[in-house]
């Protein structure tokens, strides 16, 4: 590999772990970031849709679902951009809210592993009880539920970060041996 390419890999990791660490101690501002590139993405999904109902509309008569549904894409990536304060501060409800549900689907389908002969059955059960009570606890006190959801993508970019250090040293260390090693053709790779 290219000494070029092994700098990009090592600042790409340091920039996710970074990144990471700037989650986990920013959480609000992590939020505010989340609710734009959410606004940004909604915005980009409606008018990517709304340029397929042009399209579409020729082979689908009955398409009017999809303009309404680009239209409405538009108009609530648009607000997000716009209320970026406010669609944060709706995050950790959203947050909450999924953790409850998952948290109940989770659990009840833990008797169904159970019914199976699934030993671990109970885990499931424990881990869905934990989610639901975590959601709870994030509606009834929101800045709890943003500071979690921070610290979660926080905690995936320094993973993220990680692995670029890992593969970085796993290439060097595969270059070394094949430089040890001279019966390796290293055009056979």
């Amino acid at each position: 590999m290219l000494p070029s390419r092994k700098i990009y890999m090592g600042i790409t990791g340091a920039a996710f772990a970074a990144l990471g660490i700037i989650c986990i101690l920013r959480p609000m501002s992590t939020l505010v970031s989340l609710a734009w590139i959410l606004g940004l993405l909604t915005l980009i999904s409606g008018i990517a849709t709304l340029l397929n109902w042009f399209n579409l509309k020729g082979y689908f008569p009955q398409s009017g679902s999809i303009l309404l549904s680009s239209i409405l894409q538009i108009l609530l990536g648009l607000f997000f951009l716009r209320h970026d304060l406010a669609f944060a501060t709706m995050l950790p409800i959203i947050f909450a809210v999924f953790l409850i549900i998952e948290g109940i689907n989770l659990a009840i389908r833990s008797f169904d592993y159970k019914k199976i002969g699934f030993r671990l059955w109970w885990l499931n059960l424990s881990l869905g009880i934990i989610a639901a009570v975590l959601g709870f606890i994030s509606i009834g006190t929101p800045s709890f539920g943003g500071a979690a959801l921070s610290t979660i993508l926080g905690i995936g970019l320094i993973i993220v970060g990680v692995v670029y250090f890992i593969a970085l040293c796993s290439i060097n260390r595969f270059e070394k041996r094949l430089n040890d090693n001279p019966w390796v053709d290293d055009q056979s790779f």
